[in-house]
């Protein structure tokens, strides 16, 4: 439902009706400073006039740039006197993970991204993952959740589109994927469907009942222009397309929909040479990489186990068993929906 509410507060940051207000996010350390906390910072510009919230995540994985960037951006662009609705932006969800220049991992060896909707009392990433469950998925009606390639990842740009089985909530959240203006969409339908083991940011917010879409535009810790200039329209777009304000949008009108998607993993520890780029087309069986040992003797061949596109390959040697070596899809014949 859209908000009504004289003053919208995320954090430290309140702003009033027709204003807008910065601050921070604070996560405590725990216990007894064993495991330092950190702030989030965020922006929140609160419409003249009640309307949808939107809530634009970046940097949750911490060597990738893009969103982080084109959020800096799209706030000059929010006006809230011109506003019917709000928007929330956090600029920064993973900080020990950014300062760090950590791939995948924070400082505890967990994921951001898998730990939601988290908790106030676990390490540091589950304490960010809770911390904005609460102060910023709780306080939107409209999730996007802005990523690239990691450090160690090209990616071509694509949305995920979630089905979760809730017809409202998944309309809503095809319409934010279309909105986005990235003309790759994935229909993933694999998502836990447990509001404790959400795992996901825009899972957790869907599960909420919610719309929420993920985004990917860049990779390889790049800032190009190409990569962030997507994540700002794409924001625009979605502040456009909920009536909050009027800016231009980039609505895709010809979407092609990955109806099968299939993260490669490692089958050893070793090193990876990727022989496959992103957006390139596989035909089943196509060799994607080499994995060998440190004395360069070839453990694995992998290879593509459907004909699909390219979505994202890791290109740097190092990679642990079990980690992702690319990603590949399935063009749908027909529209999903």
């Amino acid at each position: 439902m859209p908000e009504d509410a004289s003053a919208l507060t995320v954090g430290s940051a309140t702003a009033r009706r027709g204003a807008v207000a910065a601050g921070w996010i604070n996560v405590p350390d725990w216990p007894d400073g064993a495991d330092p906390g950190t702030r989030v910072p965020v922006f929140v510009a609160h419409g003249a006039r009640p309307g949808a919230v939107l809530a634009l995540v970046a940097g949750t994985h911490g060597y990738e740039y893009t969103s982080v960037l084109a959020l800096h951006r799209v706030r000059p662009r929010l006006d809230p006197a011109r506003m019917t609705g709000s928007v929330i932006l956090v600029h920064l969800a993973n900080p020990p993970c950014f300062y760090g220049r950590r791939v995948y991992y924070g400082p505890d060896g967990k994921n951001l991204n898998r730990v939601y909707p988290g908790a106030a009392t676990g390490t540091i990433s589950e304490r960010i993952a809770h911390a904005i469950t609460r102060e910023v998925i709780d306080r939107c009606t409209h999730l996007a959740d802005m990523h690239c390639g990691d450090g160690n990842e090209l990616c071509r740009p694509y949305s995920y589109w979630v089905v979760s089985g809730n017809a409202a909530v998944d309309a809503g959240s095809r319409e934010l994927a279309l909105a986005y203006g990235l003309d790759h969409i994935v229909v993933d339908r694999g998502r836990s469907k447990d509001p404790a083991r959400s795992a996901f940011t825009t899972n957790t917010a869907i599960l909420r009942g919610k719309p929420a879409v993920t985004t990917e535009s860049g990779g390889m810790g790049r800032t190009d222009e190409a990569s962030v200039a997507n994540h700002e329209r794409g924001a625009l777009s979605l502040i456009a397309h909920l009536g909050i304000q009027d800016l231009p949008s980039a609505r895709v009108e010809r979407p092609v929909w990955i109806d099968r998607n299939e993260v490669l993993r490692s089958p050893a520890t070793g090193l990876w040479q990727a022989a496959v780029e992103p957006m390139q087309h596989l035909a089943a069986g196509t060799l994607v990489g080499r994995l060998r040992d440190p004395h360069g003797t070839v453990l694995h061949e992998v290879r593509a186990p459907f004909a699909g596109i390219v979505l994202y390959v890791v290109t740097t040697p190092p990679v642990t068993e079990g980690e992702p070596l690319g990603g590949l899809g399935a063009v749908a014949t027909t529209d999903p929906a």
